[in-house]
């Protein structure tokens, strides 16, 4: 069976708990998309609390809490910005992938003149081992104990303590009146690398990434993975022969907008898929139903996820809805961009949202998106209260 765009659109709502969402907790949902992105932290959780189950969704926190009890790490893993990951996932993630980042950051480092940060990975370390430690209080001590001059500019601390996370020196901390700390790497993640056993084995670890890659994203290419990991296509290639050949892995041509390309699924996903009726792409009117909205966080893995076959979201009756201003987020309506909208400073009220349609919208999409915000509005209170 070939996919078209909108069989692995849907595909990839209901992998990502998007549709039906039956997680039991946040660390869960991370759990089983392996890593998510997550430099805009609180709309990250907020779209993570998107996959929990609707009855689970009133006692759960907003995510801060399992980042202060180390139930979810936050570091930067896979690329260079920060991801979170579960604790038995960091260790083999940066083993993986740590040496990729590294050389990513290189250009940068190189233009702005910034040496080897190993004399102030070891301060770092020595420092945390005391405790959790904030950025600020990182780089007064660096200051302190001169490895740092006192006029650096900030990349400077930013470009060690990156380091310091690629070489499992640190990872985050328990939050200190509100701002992220870093703390021991080992206080906070386990011995060994959590499903690889107690050894890493690098081609172990390409498999493990495919095994753990697919499952929560539908159908995807091999460059899809590429971009979301930072991994070459000829490593990455190698583990997923291996995947084929043991039936872990089926191929599928892509039909229509899709045609000439090769995804890849796990057998189940795609069993499902070929069961599963197919979402509607667009339409004059929405059915009676009434159209599904989506708020998703401009980083969400629904977005950051694929590169090859990223446009099954775009909306050929909309112009891509590039970034304007701080109106970084994306709204979905059926599974398709439809607008932008900014994470609101306050918890909006009666289902109040900053908005910029790339389309005119029908009555019932207003109504959605109104439904939507209600609901953004009931976890930011949810937010203060924990």
């Amino acid at each position: 069976m070939s996919v078209d765009a909108a069989t692995v659109r849907t595909a990839r709502l209901h992998a990502q708990h998007l549709r039906e969402p039956a997680l039991p907790d946040l660390p869960t949902a991370v759990g089983h998309l392996l890593a998510v992105q997550g430099q805009e932290l609180r709309p990250t959780l907020w779209g993570l609390s998107r996959r929990i189950a609707p009855a689970s969704r009133h006692g759960e926190q907003t995510g801060f809490d399992a980042l202060d009890d180390g139930e979810l790490l936050r570091t930067h893993v896979l690329r260079p910005t920060w991801h979170l990951v579960r604790p038995d996932d960091a260790r083999w993630l940066l083993e993986l992938t740590g040496p990729r980042v590294a050389r990513t950051m290189a250009s940068t480092e190189k233009q702005w003149g910034l040496g080897d940060p190993t004399a102030a990975i070891d301060a770092v370390a020595e420092e945390v081992a005391a405790g959790a430690r904030t950025r600020a209080q990182l780089g007064a001590l660096l200051v302190a104990r001169g490895v740092v001059a006192a006029d650096a500019p900030g990349i400077t601390l930013t470009h060690i303590l990156m380091h310091a996370e690629l070489r499992q020196v640190v990872v985050s901390g328990p939050t200190a009146d509100g701002r992220h700390t870093y703390a021991a790497f080992d206080e906070r993640v386990p011995a060994g690398y959590g499903p690889l056993g107690s050894t890493f084995d690098p081609d172990d670890a390409v498999r493990e990434l495919w095994r753990r890659f697919l499952p929560g994203r539908g159908y995807a290419t091999a460059k899809d993975l590429a971009q979301w990991c930072g991994l070459t296509l000829t490593v990455l290639r190698g583990g997923l022969a291996d995947l084929l050949d043991a039936g872990e892995v089926v191929e599928v041509p892509g039909t229509g907008d899709l045609d000439g390309l090769t995804l890849l699924s796990t057998p189940s996903g795609h069993d499902d898929a070929a069961r599963r009726p197919v979402a509607p792409g667009p339409r004059a009117a929405a059915p009676s139903s009434g159209p599904v909205v989506d708020l998703l966080c401009g980083y969400d893995e629904l977005l950051c996820s694929y590169r090859e076959t990223r446009d099954v979201v775009a909306d050929a009756r909309a112009p891509a809805p590039g970034r304007i201003g701080a109106f970084i987020h994306s709204v979905a309506v059926d599974g398709l961009l439809a607008a932008r909208w900014r994470w609101p400073a306050r918890a909006p009220h009666d289902g109040e949202l900053e908005l910029q349609w790339q389309r005119e919208p029908a009555p019932a999409e207003h109504d959605a998106v109104r439904d939507a915000a209600t609901d953004l509005a009931a976890y930011r209170v949810r937010a203060v209260a924990g």
